[in-house]
């Protein structure tokens, strides 16, 4: 199962009982398997037991004979066994089996009951804020119609058990163990997280392994831990009759009461009933506990070299600069790589415009005329500078053969510009280096 969404944890009432604040699915047990397929669940352990007394003890084999002749596939069972309130179990992880299993009615010709194991084949989620006046038959069909669910159960948590005040708060059970992150109920979006229970802690005897109405032990002081009402107690000194810590039984910081808090965790993530969750439990500690009364000469023995968080801080950082080195040796090679090929390229390309330069230059005039492709060539522009001496009004300077006037209202820079000349017709364009000016002259002959 899949532990991404939030587990939720909410102070618990009572449980209701009233059918008014409980709706219960009315599926077929094969049905229920099957729904639940379809969402997740893929191990099946149902219970049988006797319609009215107990089952005999059997021999192994005369179970598997009388299943091989129910069954089309007796293999495809896990394992059977007989449970110490004189159920017998069936386990497996096949479907179909699974379905077959749930339609026997009588086993060695006793008829039988099956049940199965709720937590393995649901999931619960908490609804808060859903109005006194809405049944739960009409929530769990609004929410079966707008969301890919199936509704197991649903029921209302009691403020008030004995006068049955239900509250706003219910716990919603559905087939399947794949939980969606949000469901849709009445066009608003809810997110939703697997519920897990709080202790719930017996008010006489103040065990965490049954509720008070179950309970067959003698009362217990919560102050001080002797067998007396709290109401008679002169002891000055608490006594936690869980722990033996100076606190009383129902102290909420009690490492025992944290100790079921883990239990429930572990019992709703592995999906078992209470029996085998806290057998399983129970061995899980003790494994933990056989580690840590490792006496101190065997630990002194290990030779295990054990890192503190600076020195693993340090290895990591020292093996990110390696990594870093060896990326920038990567980087720094392939570059150089890229750079003499790039060189390689140029060369050659050089070497081919050369090549061409070459047989260009060897094409001579005799060689176009034999090919009567004469080439005629436009002569060249003749360029003159002039240098532009300090000029007043209407002065003159030569130009070839031509004299050209400056009229007044123009002047000339006294720097020694220089002058080029194109003839357009019997026009001249004068440029300057510095200042561009054009002016066209009828030319004085």
């Amino acid at each position: 199962m899949s532990t991404a969404h939030t587990l939720q944890n909410i102070a618990i009432e009572d449980w209701a009982s009233h059918s008014k604040n409980l709706f219960r699915s009315k599926l077929a047990l094969h049905d229920q398997i099957i729904c639940a397929a379809q969402n997740g669940a893929y191990k099946f352990n149902i219970f049988f037991q006797a319609a009215s007394g107990n089952l005999p003890q059997l021999y192994p084999k005369q179970l598997k004979d009388n299943l091989t002749a129910k069954l089309r596939n007796v293999k495809l069972i896990d394992h059977i066994q007989f449970t110490r309130q004189n159920r017998l179990l069936i386990s497996t992880e096949h479907l179909e089996t699974a379905i077959e299993i749930s339609n026997i009615k009588a086993i060695m010709g006793i008829p039988t009951v099956c049940s199965v194991i709720s937590e393995q084949i649901t999931s619960r989620f908490l609804l808060r804020n859903i109005p006194l006046e809405t049944s739960l038959q009409e929530l769990a069909d609004e929410l079966e119609a707008e969301n890919t669910i199936k509704i197991h159960e649903a029921r209302r948590f009691l403020s008030d058990k004995s006068r049955n005040i239900a509250t706003e708060n219910v716990l919603v059970t559905t087939y399947g163990t794949n939980l969606p992150q949000h469901i849709k109920l009445w066009l608003t979006r809810q997110e939703i997280s697997l519920f897990l229970d709080k202790p719930r802690q017996c008010r006489k005897c103040f065990s965490f392994s049954h509720p008070t109405s179950k309970c067959k032990n003698e009362s217990i002081c919560e102050n001080c831990g002797e067998q007396h009402n709290i109401q008679s107690c002169t002891s000055p000194t608490m006594t936690c009759i869980l722990c033996k810590g100076p606190h009383k039984a129902t102290d909420l910081k009690c490492p025992k009461r944290e100790e079921e808090r883990k239990f429930l965790k572990f019992k709703c993530l592995n999906r078992l009933s209470f029996i085998d969750a806290r057998r399983k439990f129970q061995i899980d500690k003790k494994s933990y506990s056989s580690v840590a009364s490792i006496p101190q000469n065997d630990l002194a023995q290990d030779k295990t070299h054990y890192v503190t968080k600076e020195e693993l801080t340090q290895i990591l950082n020292q093996q990110m600069l390696e990594q870093k080195s060896i990326f920038m040796e990567m980087i720094n090679s392939q570059a150089l790589l890229f750079q003499q090929t790039m060189d390689k390229y140029n060369e050659h390309i050089m070497k081919n415009i050369s090549c061409i330069t070459l047989a260009l230059k060897n094409i001579t005039d005799e060689t176009l005329k034999q090919n009567g492709n004469e080439v005629k060539r436009p002569p060249k522009s003749k360029k003159t500078k002039y240098e532009v001496p300090n000029l007043g009004t209407d002065k003159h300077f030569e130009l070839s053969s031509s004299t050209v006037t400056i009229p007044s209202g123009f002047s000339v820079e006294h720097s020694t510009s220089i002058i080029k000349t194109r003839k357009f017709g019997s026009s001249y364009e004068f440029v300057s280096s510095k200042t561009v000016s054009s002016m066209e002259h009828q030319m004085q002959t």
